[in-house]
């Protein structure tokens, strides 16, 4: 009987790269379409896609409020 071929399987190395700051995980949001507009100018001014325009937003909003913003305020204040 011949010998079956062996195909795939794990390979070293294979695969999509985790970056240095972890895995990404996707979230889901509804966002005004306006300001999606203003995020998509953004991000290709900058030459970043959506998720790393977004990705950018929300690493600005968390420094902002640990860099001594006080008090919990609610998006829409």
């Amino acid at each position: 009987m011949a010998k079956k071929k062996q195909r795939g399987g794990r390979r070293e190395g294979a695969g999509r790269k985790v970056s240095p700051e972890g895995r990404a995980v996707v979230v889901v949001a509804s966002i005004p379409c306006g300001l999606v507009e203003q995020l998509d100018a953004l991000a290709e001014k900058r030459g970043w896609n959506r998720s790393q325009a977004v990705t950018e937003a929300v690493r600005g909003l968390l420094k902002k409020r640990s860099s001594g913003e006080k008090g919990n305020r609610t998006p829409s204040e």
